[in-house]
């Protein structure tokens, strides 16, 4: 493979991408190439040396889905990294290891989203309990109970206010455990991405 057919493809690979991301990983491996040709290497032997183009666009897209995963944690963004770790299962490396890995890592998911769940649904419950007690407490207001309408209304609006705080901490909660996700699962692939290369190296 020729230099000019190694950055066509590797054009290919990477199409779909920011053009400026694309610019920036050819800019990489274009001075990889200069600086092997200025040592007296011939362009077949570099790019034969080189990932080939569809794996480098295969690890980027990864590498975008896991920073996006940290970055803005979400169901969506958790299963995007969860189909990139189900394909690693088609590298030849150590399958045993790499399953146990991968299967505590989406028990872990499973669990947070388990926990994330309910903890949403104890928190709308207080919410909506604290709704009705504000207003059965104006009714009792209005026919003729204002002691026990305030007191009612007042212990409702600490359970409004209470349910909201617990929204926002259960929000936080969510986005810090699939952050905490997400970067085990990137450094996950990036083990098993670095293993397989080796390997490939070695035979």
């Amino acid at each position: 493979m020729t230099r000019n057919e190694f950055f066509q493809e590797l054009e290919s690979a990477l199409a779909g991408l920011p053009r400026s991301e694309i610019d920036r990983i050819s800019e990489y491996y274009d001075e990889i190439i200069s600086e092997a040709l200025e040592e007296g290497k011939t362009e077949e032997d570099i790019c034969g040396s080189l990932d080939r183009p569809e794996d480098i666009a295969g690890r980027v897209r990864a590498e975008i889905a896991f920073v996006r995963a940290e970055q803005q944690p979400s169901a969506k963004s958790m299963s995007t990294v969860l189909i990139i770790l189900l394909g690693i299962f088609a590298l030849p490396i150590g399958l045993p290891v790499t399953l146990a890995v991968f299967s505590v890592i989406l028990s872990i998911a499973v669990s947070v989203f388990a926990v994330v769940v309910s903890l949403g649904a104890a928190v709308f419950g207080i919410f909506a309990g604290g709704l009705v007690g504000i207003v059965y407490g104006l009714v009792l207001l209005i026919q003729g109970a204002p002691l026990f309408g305030i007191a009612l209304t007042g212990a409702s609006f600490v359970l409004v206010g209470i349910s909201i705080f617990g929204g926002f901490a259960v929000y936080h909660i969510f986005r810090l455990l699939f952050r905490c996700i997400a970067k085990c699962s990137r450094a996950l692939y990036n083990w098993v991405v670095n293993k397989s290369k080796r390997r490939r190296n070695q035979i």
